[in-house]
């Protein structure tokens, strides 16, 4: 049977778990899920119409970290995680750290750079961004310092599979990572930006999006999950976010 990884390279999750395939060196087929086409049979197999789904030998998985734990149950060779449970609990707390925090922070203040937009950011959202990057880039550097480099678990795994998509976005999209005050976390990208599966993902995620524009893909509906919505609502711009609501630019789970 074939791996099939239902994504897109512009989705940063779904290149999570492509990252963590071929860190295992497993084999799989792409499926390009975000577009106009495909969304009756995405929602088939995922009733939240998110990406990304993996389909494996019957087996059908949803959310990229429940997707990556999967691997590492089927495929136990080249771990993803550490071998050391105290680690192993590190290892998914900064995972979780990327996810639920980083995550929100950097897609929120990209949308002008790909979406169809007229309008300019709200004021103070990338000074927002900013400031609460700075906090978690803060954790993160604790959390590295205190370990090996490059690799501050030994091998690359689910914590740079996590961060990288992400993070290889932050100055492409005018932020700031203080290579003075998080000295790890700058050599830290360095290093993945090194290594030839991470070298891969960037060079495959540069050449989709320079043919976006021919693709069809939503670009006017801004799809929100449940923490990038949270982290507008803390910020103050609860008015921005009822705004496209009322103009039908944003879409929630569970909407067609």
């Amino acid at each position: 049977m074939t791996i099939h990884l239902y994504g897109s390279w512009f989705s940063t999750f779904a290149r999570k778990v492509a990252i963590g395939l071929e860190l295992k060196g497993l084999r799989y087929e792409p499926v390009d899920a975000l577009t106009r086409e495909f969304h009756a049979q995405l929602v088939q197999l995922n009733s939240r119409a998110e990406v990304p789904v993996l389909t494996d030998d019957g087996v059908t998985v949803v959310n990229s970290s429940d997707i990556l734990q999967y691997l590492e149950w089927r495929y136990p060779d080249r771990p993803l995680y550490p071998g050391d449970v105290a680690e192993r609990v590190v290892a998914r707390a900064l995972e979780r750290l990327g996810d639920d925090r980083f995550d929100p922070i950097v897609v929120n203040c990209s949308y002008w750079h790909w979406a169809e937009r007229d309008d300019r950011p709200p004021p103070g959202l990338l000074e927002a961004g900013q400031r609460d990057l700075d906090d978690v880039f803060a954790q993160l550097e604790s959390a590295l310092a205190a370990r090996a480099t490059p690799w501050p678990f030994g091998e690359p795994g689910v914590v740079e599979c996590a961060w990288f998509p992400n993070l290889a976005a932050v100055r492409p999209l005018g932020l700031v990572i203080d290579d003075k005050r998080f000295p790890a976390v700058a050599g830290w990208l360095r290093a993945m930006r090194g290594h030839p599966v991470f070298t891969a993902d960037a060079r495959r995620t540069g050449a989709f999006l320079k043919t976006l524009g021919t693709r069809s893909f939503e670009r006017r509906k801004l799809f929100y999950s449940g923490a990038r919505a949270e982290w507008l609502l803390a910020n103050g711009f609860h008015d921005w976010l009822m705004a496209e609501l009322a103009a039908g630019r944003a879409v929630f789970p569970h909407q067609p």
